[in-house]
């Protein structure tokens, strides 16, 4: 989802800055989407210009001051925007890419690697974990638990599977 329709989303649960959703997209949507702050404010600039969303209270008030609703036109575009979704995932990912060159690395950096996915993939268990389920519509208990599901086997291949690849690419680089 692009950054404007990440605002959408979170003003669909109701009005708040541009700094609260910019926190509501790193606690809520921090495993499907992401949000600067750099770019949330010219989404929003956007979202107003077309009638998407509207500013609560003074429109004249600092940038980091007004509060932003979702209008009956911005619940359309979310809704559309979410229909057109497809089955598809998109993975960027930093990890992955020094792993595919591992035979350039040295094995300290490696182990670096893995050890940094590791700690990251269960830091954002506890935190997908700690998410209050029954606030949640079942939509977004679908998205968290999915996510749940993807990073608990993400970790049992590191564990398993991902340290014995280790070990082999460090017997291949073992002359």
């Amino acid at each position: 989802m692009d950054v404007g329709t990440l605002c959408l989303g979170v003003l669909s649960f109701g009005e708040t800055s541009g700094y609260g959703i910019r926190r509501a997209v790193a606690d809520w949507f921090r495993h499907f989407g992401q949000a600067s702050l750099g770019a949330i404010y010219p989404a929003l600039a956007k979202l107003t210009a077309r009638g998407a969303i509207e500013v609560v209270g003074a429109a004249d008030a600092p940038l980091e001051k007004r509060v932003f609703r979702i209008t009956d036109k911005g619940r359309a575009e979310l809704a559309a925007a979410a229909a057109a979704s497809d089955g598809s995932e998109v993975v960027r990912s930093p990890f992955l890419a020094g792993m595919f060159f591992a035979h350039l690395l040295q094995m300290d950096d490696v182990h670096r690697l893995m050890n940094e996915r590791l700690a990251g993939l269960r830091g954002e268990q506890r935190r997908l974990r700690s998410l209050p389920a029954d606030t949640m519509t079942e939509g977004q208990r679908f998205t968290i638990r999915y996510s749940q599901a993807v990073i608990t086997a993400a970790i049992d291949f590191l564990d398993h599977e991902g340290r014995a690849i280790v070990n082999a690419i460090d017997r291949e680089k073992t002359p």
